[in-house]
């Protein structure tokens, strides 16, 4: 008869509940200028908008839900999927891997955040491209923003005809 050793109680095997939701990288030209769209979650730190799927929506349509409860941005217009990021967090004793399909999605030049507290967001703004990657505060979200850039680098080389 062999013995198992029991596992240490955080271990790399321990097992983890698995959330699958979407969010939005949203951004707006306003008076000749490009900005992005932020917002300070309960840690401080700035972020984007995301949260979790609810049953029968696609990706998409948790994005932009979930972009219209926690900031009240509304009428976005769809640019592109950019990519995934997934992390890890202990929430009542339970560990959860998040894994967060992000899109790309332009805001009127007048769009207008409207904050109710929802998820405990109660700060936003708009920053101009040149600040984005200083405001951020997180480096999985960096590397999404600059696959942002380069989309919609791409979509006005398309548009322009270049």
């Amino acid at each position: 008869m062999t013995h198992t050793p029991p596992r240490p109680p955080h271990s790399y095997h321990q097992r983890f509940r698995i959330e699958i939701g979407a969010g939005g990288i949203i951004y707006r030209r306003r008076e000749g200028h490009l900005e992005f769209f932020f917002l300070r979650h309960g840690k401080g730190r700035w972020t984007f908008p995301k949260g979790h799927r609810d049953l029968g929506e696609t990706l998409v349509e948790t994005a932009i839900r979930e972009i219209k409860e926690e900031v009240g941005l509304v009428n976005l217009r769809f640019v592109a999927p950019i990519g995934k990021t997934s992390f890890r967090l202990r929430k009542e004793g339970q560990l959860i891997e998040k894994n967060i399909q992000f899109f790309l999605f332009e805001a009127a030049p007048d769009a207008k955040e409207i904050l109710t507290g929802e998820e405990a967001i109660w700060e936003a703004i708009w920053v101009p491209v040149e600040r984005i990657f200083e405001t951020c505060g997180y480096m999985n979200l960096a590397k999404l923003l600059v696959k942002a850039l380069r989309i919609m680098n791409q979509e006005q080389r398309r548009i322009s005809g270049r």
